[in-house]
């Protein structure tokens, strides 16, 4: 639509005020709806601009009035609700006056109004307050940077620490099965010879010492020590030919970067060679009878250790169904403990094939000792007043521990035969460090008194009920709860001609019964102060200790005699376990007449550390479930506990054992080394003599058989 031109101002005011407008005029609300074409709700398009009125021809334009008009409108209602969030405002009519204002009343107006209230902004902080914020807020970024660095680095250096644990426990000889490593262990072909050989040649070497070195029984050949120097030469040399998987062995681990012990004696020989045919052109008696030892007990050392895999190994494929004795961590109250599982052969030959700790320290020892060594022979050579190719054969001479070659394949091998009598076989160094530490082991029924064991002596009724009748409700109960009477009531069942029921509601209580309910009959079942507890009348010529009552809704109907006759192999396992320092025995019995002081009176040992567990956990503890996630340290032939306690009393002992051997090994080679040091510097050549040395090795090597060698005996 289109809007006309709009009159010039003066045309709308042709008229004098006092003529056009009076004082006051009122007009209505539709009136200015009228004139300014109402209101548009938010968005529609607002409404054309109404037509301007025409002014009259008549009236002269007048001049034009410099006043200022003031209107106030008061918002409506519909605009209220086209605006919610504005506030309302006080309208005093539904009506808009209008009126001629001058200046000076405008002025006037102006003075009098109040000047608007102040808006209340929120107050800024002072620069202090803002200074101390901004550096309070860097801080703890500063702190948060921080955190999350030790988190990451704690990260990487866990990772690399499982990487290296990884590492360590990587089989030195991966086998396909455990058929193929029982086959290449049963090689022993010429070690045996070549061993009888080595030994029969260190006892040239050490004759020819001590004849060279000083008089013997009032015979002096020292004028012949040249000669005697070749000899002892000559016997290292074909020895070292003869044990020519030492140096095969200790060359590939060097080149693996894991000089071990092997690699130490391969370097100890070789320079003793050095020097002896530098010692034989002087006519000195060189240190070559040492190392000849040394050699020998790597070499009996290796046979050592295929003995004890095969036997180990001969054991387990005897076995058709073995069971593995694993260690399952915080079974019970934080406590490891050590359950029977299925078995595996191929996790067992895998860590079978581990390195044990005695390896696993030379690892560290042997690469230290080795620059150790030739850092003091530098130094006395320099500084002191002996040779460099002579103090430092004399060094590695004795840094080099005989006990670390049997610390730990000589009682594997006599704990290996020991178990293969029971029926057992450990997994090697990880099986008896996985069966090691503060555990508990856990004993069933049938570990305590086998099905053989238990007898019944007699039965008595008190009832009407027929006596098939009562055996039946008897074997359901037992059937329910698991107890290792079972087998027994079975047999009764059968020479009874008894009924076979279903127990329902079962319920073992911790008095020492069970509980259950048969074809609307409330059955209970348990020992005499049981009954008593449950407010069963037994009569005064009934009370026997070692029975088993029954009674059918709170009437007793029978009781059945029982005997427990303690076995041999339990009690021979028993006191195996108890030798065990920082082993626990659980027991985890469902057969409530099997308690601690039962088991104190028929084996007549002592229940301190016996650990007994309330009827719930027993449960959990003797379930098949239990212990299924546990790692295995032992197999075994048989599930009687013989076989189990021996496996894991002797994975613990082989652990002890190994880490005394080893200390002492440590221990020899550290103050070996440090006495040569001593003695290289000072230039002591009487008091750093062959014989000597050979006396130190010696002498240490004579604990370490002792501990070695009374592992089986202990």
């Amino acid at each position: 639509m289109k809007k006309k031109p709009q009159e010039p101002l003066e045309q709308l005011n042709n008229h004098a005020p006092e003529e056009l407008v009076p004082e006051e005029v009122t007009y209505d609300l539709e009136d200015i709806i009228r004139e300014f074409g109402g209101w548009s709700k938010r968005g529609t398009e607002p409404a054309p601009a109404p037509e301007s009125a025409p002014a009259p021809e008549s009236a002269p334009a007048p001049e034009p009035v410099e006043e200022t008009e003031v209107m106030r409108v008061a918002a409506s209602e519909s605009s209220k609700e086209e605006k919610p969030k504005q506030e309302a405002k006080d309208l005093t009519g539904d009506t808009i006056r209008f009126r001629i204002v001058t200046e000076e009343e405008a002025a006037a107006s102006l003075e009098q109004e109040e000047p608007p209230a102040a808006v209340q902004m929120p107050e800024e902080p002072e620069p202090e307050q803002d200074a101390k914020l901004l550096r309070a807020a860097k801080r703890a970024k500063r702190r948060s940077e921080l955190r999350l660095k030790r988190q990451e680095h704690q990260r990487r250096k866990a990772q690399k620490a499982a990487l290296r644990a990884a590492r360590r426990e990587e089989p030195e000889v991966v086998y396909p099965s455990a058929q193929e490593a029982c086959a290449d262990y049963a090689k022993v072909g010429s070690l045996r010879l070549r061993l009888i050989l080595s030994a029969a040649m260190c006892v040239v070497s050490a004759v020819a010492l001590l004849l060279g070195s000083g008089p013997v029984a009032g015979i002096d050949l020292t004028f012949q020590s040249r000669g005697f120097s070749t000899v002892i030469l000559a016997m290292l040399m074909v020895q070292s030919v003869i044990s020519y998987e030492i140096f095969i062995r200790g060359i590939y681990q060097a080149l693996k970067m894991r000089f071990d012990l092997n690699s130490f004696m391969v370097l100890t020989v070789l320079v003793s060679i050095v020097d002896g045919c530098v010692a034989a052109a002087e006519g000195r008696i060189p240190f070559c009878t040492v190392p000849g030892i040394l050699l020998l007990v790597c070499l009996w050392s290796t046979l050592l250790e295929k003995k004890a895999k095969y036997t180990t190994l001969k054991t387990v494929l005897s076995m058709e169904n073995p069971v593995a004795a694993a260690k399952q961590e915080k079974a019970w109250h934080g406590l490891d403990c050590i359950f029977r599982k299925a078995g595996s052969l191929d996790a067992f030959t895998a860590m079978l094939e581990t390195p044990d700790a005695a390896q696993k320290t030379m690892r560290v020892y042997a690469p230290a000792a080795a620059v150790v060594t030739l850092l003091l022979a530098a130094f006395a050579s320099i500084r002191g007043q002996g040779e460099f190719l002579w103090s430092w054969t004399a060094l590695l001479t004795a840094a080099l521990p005989a006990g670390g070659f049997i610390a730990c394949c000589r009682p594997f091998c006599i704990l290996s035969k020991q178990l293969q009598q029971d029926g057992a076989a450990i997994c090697g160094w990880r099986g008896a460090k996985t069966l090691s530490g503060e555990c508990g082991i856990v004993i069933t029924d049938l570990d305590l008194f086998p099905k053989n064991n238990i007898s019944m002596n007699g039965m008595k009724m008190y009832s009407d009920l027929p006596t098939r009748q009562v055996v039946g409700y008897a074997t359901a109960v037992i059937k329910a709860a698991g107890s290792g009477l079972l087998p027994l009531f079975e047999e009764v069942m059968k020479n009874e001609d008894g009924r076979h029921y279903t127990a329902d509601s079962f319920h073992q209580y911790e008095g020492g019964g069970l509980g259950a309910e048969i074809r609307g009959d409330v059955v209970l079942l348990g020992s005499l102060a049981f009954m008593r507890l449950m407010g069963v009348h037994v009569p005064e010529g009934t009370r026997v200790q070692s029975a088993l009552y029954i009674s059918v809704n709170k009437e007793l109907v029978g009781v059945f005699a029982l005997t427990y006759q303690p076995s041999a192999g339990t009690r021979s396992g028993l006191g195996q376990v108890l030798r065990s320092a920082g082993l626990t025995p659980v027991l985890a019995t469902r057969d409530f007449m099997i308690t601690p002081a039962l088991v104190k009176k028929r084996y007549k040992i002592s229940v301190d550390r016996v650990e007994f567990p309330v009827v719930a956990e027993r449960i959990a503890l003797s379930s098949e479930e239990a212990g299924k996630d546990g790692i295995q340290g032992a197999l075994m032939a048989k599930g009687s506990f013989l076989s189990f306690g021996s496996a894991v009393s002797c994975g613990r002992l082989l652990r002890k054992t190994v880490h005394s051997g080893v200390a002492l090994a440590v221990f020899c080679g550290i103050l070996g080394m440090g006495l040569m040091g001593v003695l290289t510097y000072l230039g002591s050549v009487l008091a750093l003599s062959a014989v000597n040395l050979l006396l130190y090795h010696l002498i240490w090597l004579v604990p370490t058989l002792l501990v070695t060698g009374l592992v089986g005996k202990s």
